[in-house]
C-alpha cells in the first residue's frame, strides 16, 4: 500500500513538472522578437550610447523590449535603455530620430508589424531640451531580416 501512495504521488509530481515545462515552451514561443538592419548617416545618441554613422544590426527582445546593436561586422556596441511600449499599426518600421543642429537622439522604434512603438524617453535635461528644440524629425528605415 505504501508503495501505491509513494508511486502516485511520484506520477503527480512528474506530471505538473511535464505540464509547467509545456507552459513554458508555449509561452516562449507565443514570444516575438524582431532583427532588423539599418543606416545612420550621422553619428546619433540612443540612451547613454554614441553611435557613429555606419550600418547596424537590432535585435530586439520582446519580453525586456530591450534591443541589441551590434554593427554590421557582428560586434555588439550598445544595449538600448528600457521604453515605454505604446500601441502603434501604421507607418513605417522605422527609428524616429530628433534632430537640432549637429545633435541626433533617437525617440522611438516603431513596429507596426508587430502592433507597437517602443518610445525612448530623455534621460537628461539636455536630451528634453534637444527634444523641445527639434529642427525636425528623421526616420530612419529599419529592414526587417527575416529568417
Amino acid at each position: 500500500m505504501k508503495t501505491k501512495t509513494i508511486r502516485r504521488a511520484t506520477e503527480v509530481r512528474l506530471f505538473a513538472v511535464v505540464l509547467l515545462a509545456m507552459c513554458a515552451f508555449a509561452a516562449n514561443a507565443n514570444a516575438q522578437s524582431f532583427t532588423g538592419n539599418f543606416t545612420l548617416t550621422s553619428e546619433t545618441h540612443w540612451g547613454s550610447n554614441v553611435l557613429p554613422a555606419g550600418n547596424y544590426t537590432l535585435s530586439l527582445n520582446s519580453q525586456t523590449n530591450v534591443a541589441t546593436i551590434r554593427t554590421a561586422e557582428g560586434k555588439a556596441v550598445a544595449f538600448t535603455p528600457l521604453p515605454i511600449k505604446d500601441s502603434s499599426n501604421k507607418g513605417a518600421t522605422a527609428l524616429m530620430v530628433m534632430v537640432h543642429g549637429n545633435e541626433r537622439i533617437v525617440r522611438s522604434l516603431n513596429l507596426p508589424g508587430s502592433g507597437y512603438a517602443l518610445i525612448y524617453t530623455p534621460r537628461t535635461s539636455a536630451e528634453r531640451e534637444i527634444f523641445a528644440k527639434a529642427d525636425q524629425v528623421q526616420s530612419v528605415p529599419v529592414i526587417s531580416a527575416k529568417k
